[in-house]
């Protein structure tokens, strides 16, 4: 009976964890430092043009047009760019952590970022015609062309075991070094040996281990001194906002306020011609208040009926308390 009761407790508690995970958003993987356009292809064969911030779901299949690339953050400390004229299948993205666990580059150049110090949430393959490998911490940019039946790795920061797929030999790339494999063509596709069990392993040449050119090396350095000097100089904006916001009394976020201010914001982001809400269709709730507290929080939230929502506007304002 004991024994029953433990399964039974054990069970539920592992239905639990699993809806509380389930019903949490994901973070990740998300778009950032969106530049030209990007679309994201659908099953169908349609696409969309992908928007910053938002959250890749279940799969995706993206396509960056010359000149144009995205920054995709992983996940706190991990992120690829795929590269201008580029093209990369996400095959499985997890609903319920948001893990995807394979990249595949159909064509152009992927650039992998994670500080060398740092550690894997959960491992990530990066593959395509030619390659397969687990992606290890550091800084370096992978390419593909499937009409040339070539592929290359360049290591800006760490280092990487590369081989052709599921090929013996391979070559260790560290920091400042190159290299890659060049396949065979063979009516008008990349040639393969296949080997028992339908194993496939191209057929062509592991490039030789080489070092980098120096202005690769210098345009490297340089683009991570610009970035620093960016996230410099947003923390002291933000130190500075800090600073003048706590000089003027400001004491509550999003929006900012004094104690004791109220804001309003319109329910459903809807105003009349005289930039007034208007109520939500079957309801009569049209705008909440809420208070700015001694502990910078908003509180006391409050919803208001048409009659009752003269400071309501379709952005969100704030003002004296009007009570």
């Amino acid at each position: 009976m004991f024994i029953r009761i433990l399964r039974s407790t054990a069970f539920l508690v592992c239905s639990l964890s699993a809806a509380l995970s389930f019903s949490q958003n994901p973070k990740y993987p998300q778009v950032m430092e969106l530049r030209g356009k990007v679309w994201g292809l659908q099953k169908e064969k349609s696409k969309r043009a992908l928007k910053n911030e938002e959250i890749l779901r279940e799969r995706a299949h993206l396509v960056s047009e010359v000149a144009s690339s995205v920054r995709i953050q992983l996940d706190p400390d991990r992120a690829i760019v795929l590269m201008p004229d580029s093209e990369l299948l996400i095959p499985a993205i997890s609903w319920e952590s948001g893990e995807a666990p394979v990249f595949n580059l159909i064509r152009g150049s992927l650039h992998w970022k994670q500080a060398v110090a740092s550690k894997s949430l959960y491992n990530i393959a990066l593959t395509s015609s030619l390659f397969q490998f687990i992606a290890p911490a550091g800084d370096y940019l992978v390419s593909f062309d499937g009409s040339k039946a070539w592929t290359e790795v360049k290591v800006y920061q760490g280092q990487l075991v590369f081989s052709a797929l599921n090929a013996e030999s391979s070559v260790t790339i560290k920091a400042g070094q190159q290299s890659g494999f060049q396949g065979v063509r063979e009516d008008g596709e990349i040639a393969y040996d296949v080997l028992l069990k339908g194993k496939r392993i191209p057929k062509g040449q592991l490039m030789a281990v080489t070092p980098l050119k120096a202005e690769e090396i210098g345009q490297f350095e340089k683009a991570e001194k610009a970035k620093r000097d960016l996230l410099e100089k947003e923390r002291r904006q933000k130190l500075a906002r800090a600073k003048q916001e706590a000089q003027a009394g400001f004491i509550c976020k999003s929006p900012v306020a004094r104690l004791d201010q109220c804001s309003w914001s319109c329910v459903n982001k809807a105003k009349n011609k005289k930039g007034e809400c208007v109520p939500v269709p079957g309801s009569s709730v049209v705008c909440i208040r809420q208070r700015c507290n001694a502990n910078g929080a908003w509180a006391e939230k409050t919803e208001l009926t048409a009659d009752q929502s003269g400071a309501c506007r379709s952005q969100v304002t704030v003002g004296a308390c009007d009570y």
